[in-house]
């Protein structure tokens, strides 16, 4: 079995005059031997949407067709994504007819997006592990920090969250929606 790994992040201001600007981001450090990444920037939009959206474009990047299973396993600093899948939240909200306790799940486009993708894929498992995010920025010892630079996986989170902020586009797109 082939092991990908992607780091995906979101983001979007919350408050003051550019409140709804947001982007996402998708970083794969080895794609069947390169380097890739995907990212947007939106006018309007939040950043829960902007974390499925990195999700769907790492889900999207996997071939279509593969003689060999592929695990891709998907790094994300947003709890709401991964406990989607660890804690089978999507599963239940599709059996309840995308419901919730709190009643319509929110970002139902973009979450039967991401299991549109998935379902095209029966050669692919999906693993998603949270990891915490700006470990680097918030560590005051220059030691930790040093030592933090070396893994990996804190590197990967790094690069997809500098992929999502929305202010390294040029331009920003109109609507969020994956049509």
């Amino acid at each position: 079995m082939k092991t990908i790994k992607a780091y995906t992040d979101g983001s979007a201001v919350v408050k003051g005059k550019l409140a709804g600007a947001g982007g996402f981001g998708t970083y794969f450090p080895d794609l069947f031997g390169s380097k890739k990444a995907f990212s947007s920037g939106f006018k309007k939009t939040k950043t829960g949407r902007m974390e499925i959206r990195a999700l769907y474009h790492a889900v999207k990047a996997m071939p279509s067709r593969s003689t060999e299973p592929i695990l891709l396993v998907v790094f994300s600093d947003s709890e709401y994504v991964v406990k989607s899948f660890t804690e089978g939240r999507l599963k239940k909200w599709i059996l309840a007819g995308w419901r919730n306790t709190s009643g319509a799940v929110k970002n139902r486009d973009l979450w039967e997006g991401v299991v549109n993708e998935i379902e095209k894929r029966d050669f692919l498992t999906l693993t998603l592990k949270h990891i915490r995010s700006h470990q680097v920025e918030k560590e005051s010892n220059e030691n930790k920090k040093k030592e933090l630079l070396k893994n990996p996986d804190i590197i990967g989170n790094m690069v997809a969250d500098r992929l999502a902020d929305y202010k390294r586009h040029v331009q920003l797109l109109d609507s969020d929606s994956l049509t």
